[in-house]
């Protein structure tokens, strides 16, 4: 194996496929990265139980092949070598049975591989169960659902965002029994029957790697995997078994009252009244509806003291005195989903879910479950 290739372009796809490595030590050719050179592309595959990234650099005046050849390299070190150097263009050759040389300017380094053997047969095939999603619409999907996901594995269906897809519409729903996420689309062609929960947490790692640019990703569905085409990137992940709770009845649709507000005003009283909120225990605050149409928000801390703030809403459906009690940190993370500068709150009751819709966020719905206080 001998290549030279622009030390920019190696670390832009390294971070990418540094994503999937494992941090388990028990499976230690699972924190290497694989690079295959091949004869026009060099690829880089790393795997870990949930998740799996290949990334393909083709052959062009910023890499240059030689010789082809396969080695697994310790993916931490790799990472922190090409991070750490100065150089534009980095040399990589293969050495002995288990070593490989990385030369950059009067840099040299020399690192031992891993057992290319050991690491797992990782077939990326394409399945006939398929569909494409611009990379915009998979991003607000995920920005918008994964955060409300359990993270308990207690009830591992859970800590997943359920997909499912019938004729035009396309729907992704997280909850963690306490909180609910919604957002769907409807396209004007027909996709072939989904349902299946992919894991929050890879979906926010896929979030991180795709840009926000014209681009079309490839969903491929397996029984067991769902596999990403980005560009030159492949990303895999393994698919949660169980059956996702049926959700449709808890979404309320009469309301005995719905407050409009600005957003970053709400937001920013919630958080002021959340400070002396310690833990995820005790972050309960209370808004309360006045007859003169004032809401107030208030928590109380025996230790520290009590904080009242006071918003004007915007509009008011139909004003009446109540008041209801909730997680502030649910609150702002249902919040911060929506890129509406205005939200409507619509109350079913004091001790019954209410709702979080955005002026301009369409087919998006967060839930929120009240708490009992005395």
């Amino acid at each position: 194996m001998k290549f030279s290739i622009s030390r920019d372009l190696l670390l832009s796809h390294l971070n990418h496929v540094a994503k999937a490595l494992s941090t388990k030590p028990q499976m230690p050719i699972l924190t290497g990265i694989k690079l295959e050179v091949k004869t026009d592309a060099l690829l880089l595959t790393a795997s870990n139980s949930d998740i799996t990234i290949q990334s393909t650099v083709s052959q062009t005046e910023k890499l240059v092949i030689e010789e082809e050849g396969i080695c697994v390299l310790p993916g931490k070190y790799l990472l922190e070598i090409i991070r750490k150097l100065d150089a534009n263009t980095i040399d990589f050759a293969s050495f002995e049975e288990n070593m490989v040389k990385i030369l950059a300017d009067r840099s040299n380094f020399t690192l031992n591989t891993l057992d290319k053997d050991a690491f797992p047969l990782i077939s990326f095939d394409n399945s006939p169960l398929n569909l494409s999603l611009d990379v915009l619409n998979l991003k607000q999907v995920i920005k918008k659902t994964t955060f409300a996901s359990s993270i308990s594995e207690s009830r591992m269906v859970l800590t997943g965002v359920s997909f499912s897809t019938n004729d035009s519409k396309m729907e992704a729903i997280a909850t963690d029994s306490f909180r609910l996420a919604k957002k769907y689309m409807i396209f004007d062609r027909h996709y072939p029957k989904i349902n299946v929960v992919i894991p929050s947490k890879s979906l926010d790692e896929l979030n991180k790697i795709i840009e926000e640019i014209d681009q079309i990703v490839q969903i491929h569905f397996f029984s067991t995997k769902v596999l990403f085409k980005y560009k030159n990137l492949l990303f895999q992940t393994r698919l949660i078994e169980g059956v996702f709770p049926n959700t449709s009845s808890l979404i309320p649709t009469e309301f005995m009252t719905s407050l409009r507000f600005n957003k970053q005003e709400l937001l920013s009283a919630i958080e002021r009244a959340s400070l002396f909120t310690s833990s995820e225990s005790t972050n309960i605050i209370k808004m309360t509806l006045t007859n003169d149409n004032l809401v107030q928000i208030t928590s109380t801390s025996n230790e520290i003291g009590a904080v009242l703030e006071e918003v004007n809403s915007l509009e008011c459906s139909k004003v009446m005195p109540f008041q209801i009690a909730f997680s502030s940190k649910f609150f702002m993370d249902a919040l911060r989903a929506f890129d509406s500068a205005e939200v409507s709150i619509h109350f079913t009751g004091e001790i019954k879910p209410f709702i979080i819709t955005g002026e301009y966020d369409v087919n998006h719905i967060q839930l929120i479950l009240p708490v009992r206080v005395a």
